[in-house]
């Protein structure tokens, strides 16, 4: 009993999450842990025929917002939708903007730049920015939210150029919000300066920016390197990207991707979230059709209360007629 308390009480679950797990469970709803909880859970799991040791972990809190969620089906809603895009849509606006609105995409990811395969200290530069301008216009227009995202390194002089050239980007296309792709480019750097270092250097040059920053990176990316960046950043965007052929299962990828982050301290005390999830590659995932794998990791999701999800991308999204059909759905769902 002390230790299955000790453990819940370590997952620092909300008190929101813990009256749901209640609910669920048939305790009093409290949203504090206690021993009668603790008791309900292993009544509750050997009802399940699971092992009963009274701990509530990350895949039996999935289960138990799953059964909460039948009951109530709006409950711990997805209401942002949103999803990268590239080249493709640059050159594709009106289509790519319609195909967002007709299926409850409501965020925009603009993707100016591909820096993807650098490694060396370069000039920063974006790809055409008239037609950067134009996709945010055509997207504003039609009720869609824009946001940039702009890949990463952590040289100096790069990241002076980012910023003369970012913020003015950013008035120009009415984004909400500047993300930075903190990938191999960041991490795998030739050359780098210290990261405290570079991302003082982010927070400074980038002081004029009137909207927020946020960082996207991979799940288990190196805590030296992302963290400094993080910090100075409001919004935190980890890749849990459960796929055909990866290591990340659906049921669990943004828990997993999460409790590492959130351990390793990224953002301080409380940044807010997107999570960012997989469009490509639901084909295969063991266990699960296209629309299970989807459902699952959105359930993930919206067991941890995650209201905002991004995917990767929208050329990947209208690749695919059951990919369409399940993201076309979330926003409806209560």
């Amino acid at each position: 009993m002390s230790s299955a308390l000790s453990y819940n009480e370590s997952r620092n679950y909300s008190s929101a999450q813990i009256e749901m797990i209640q609910g669920v469970v048939g305790a009093t709803a409290d949203g504090r842990w206690g021993p009668s909880t603790v008791d309900a859970v292993e009544r509750w799991q050997k009802d399940q025929g699971l092992s009963a040791d009274g701990k509530v972990g990350p895949q039996t809190l999935v289960a138990m917002f799953v059964q909460a969620r039948t009951a109530d089906p709006g409950l711990w809603p997805v209401v942002n939708v949103g999803a990268w895009s590239g080249q493709s849509s640059l050159n594709n606006p009106n289509d790519d903007v319609a195909f967002c609105a007709a299926h409850g995409i409501n965020r925009l990811y603009v993707v100016v730049n591909d820096h993807s395969t650098s490694r060396s200290a370069r000039d920063f530069d974006t790809f055409t920015r008239s037609k950067i301008v134009t996709l945010s216009k055509v997207a504003r227009d039609a009720g869609v939210e824009v946001h940039l995202m702009s890949w990463i390194m952590p040289h100096a002089t790069y990241l002076r150029q980012a910023a003369e050239q970012l913020i003015p980007l950013v008035a120009d296309t009415g984004a909400r919000s500047l993300q930075w792709d903190a990938e191999e480019p960041w991490t795998q750097a030739v050359d780098p300066p210290s990261y405290e270092e570079a991302a003082q250097q982010v927070a400074r040059e980038l002081a004029s920016l009137t909207v927020p920053m946020g960082v996207t990176g991979i799940g288990y990316t190196p805590a030296d390197k992302f963290g400094p960046l993080a910090a100075v950043c409001k919004t935190l965007v980890p890749q849990c990207y459960a796929t055909s052929g990866g290591s990340l299962k659906p049921e669990s990828a943004v828990s997993s991707c999460v409790d590492r982050w959130r351990s390793k301290g990224f953002g301080g005390a409380s940044p807010a979230w997107e999570i960012g999830l997989a469009a490509y590659r639901q084909e295969g995932i063991e266990g699960h059709t296209v629309a299970s794998a989807m459902t699952a990791s959105l359930d993930n999701a919206r067991a941890y209360q995650f209201d905002s999800v991004v995917y990767w991308s929208l050329r990947q999204i209208r690749g695919s007629a059951e990919v369409t059909q399940v993201i076309g759905s979330i926003r409806n769902q209560g």
